[in-house]
Formats: structure tokens, C-alpha cells, sequence
């Protein structure tokens, strides 16, 4: 899950039903991994509602679920940020040594790993919600959109 900046509205910068990255940043590339959602708060959009035939109480679970995991995921991005800010910063001698730069990019690899495991749990806990037919038109609806 990349991430963006903080969510704002129902969508905010919600991709793939969790963080994505800004568009316009540095690190900007077409989402190729594992994709478990559509982007934002897709259940809760009417036409993707309608055509995976979600009931109102599947749409209340995952709303539910996203708000649990809301605090952490935005928790996660912060710290993701923090940590590709400081390895922008590093200072002309820290970037003369190679062990406090490869640090620093660790730190942004692992920050970025947690922010990706938590979203792709957040998104499994989601996808329990719906029954095998609206689990097969959802991932007919995400490699459409690939």
C-alpha cells in the first residue's frame, strides 16, 4: 500500500481500498503487485455496490473494519513519511557514508513493508465479507481496471 496524504472525505487518498502513494511524488509508478480492492472505499460506492450486489450490512461490516484499522494505517503512512524525510535530509557527510545512507533507506524499506502488510490486512478482513460470487465479480472488476 503506498500512501499519499491523509485521507480526506469517505475517499481521501484511499487506493486499493487502503493507502497509495501521491500520484505526483518521486516514487510514482504503476501498481503492479498484489491488488485486493479497488481504489477508495470502493463497497461503499453505489455503482461498484450495485454490480457486486452488496447488501447494506456487508457495506457496514467493512466499513466497520476500515475504521478499526483507520488509526493504524494512518500511523503506519506517518511513520513511512518520517522516514523517507529523513533520508531526503540526509546531510553531504552522511551521504559520503554508506552505512547511514543504506540505514536510512532500510528504515524507509521496512516503514513501506508495514504500511503494505497492514493494508493488505485491513483489505482480507474486507474481501471476507462478500461470498464467493461477489468475491469473483470483485476480481473481475480489479483486473478490468489493471
Amino acid at each position: 500500500m503506498a500512501a499519499g496524504g491523509m485521507m480526506d472525505g469517505r475517499n481521501g487518498n484511499m487506493h486499493s481500498g487502503g493507502f497509495n502513494r501521491s500520484e505526483s511524488g518521486p516514487r510514482s509508478q504503476p501498481r503492479m503487485g498484489l491488488q485486493l480492492g479497488l481504489g477508495g472505499r470502493w463497497w461503499d460506492d453505489h455503482h461498484t455496490a450495485h454490480k457486486l450486489n452488496l447488501n447494506s450490512d456487508q457495506q457496514q461490516r467493512m466499513d466497520n473494519i476500515f475504521e478499526t484499522n483507520r488509526p493504524t494505517l494512518v500511523n503506519l503512512y506517518a511513520n513511512l513519511q518520517h522516514e523517507e524525510l529523513n533520508l531526503a535530509s540526509l546531510s553531504p557527510a552522511d551521504l559520503r557514508d554508506e552505512s547511514k545512507v543504506f540505514a536510512a533507506i532500510d528504515r524507509v524499506s521496512h516503514a513501506s513493508s508495514d504500511l503494505e502488510k497492514e493494508n493488505a490486512h485491513m483489505l482480507l478482513q474486507i474481501r471476507q465479507q462478500l461470498n464467493p460470487d461477489q468475491l469473483q465479480a470483485l476480481d473481475h472488476e480489479i483486473a478490468s481496471n489493471r
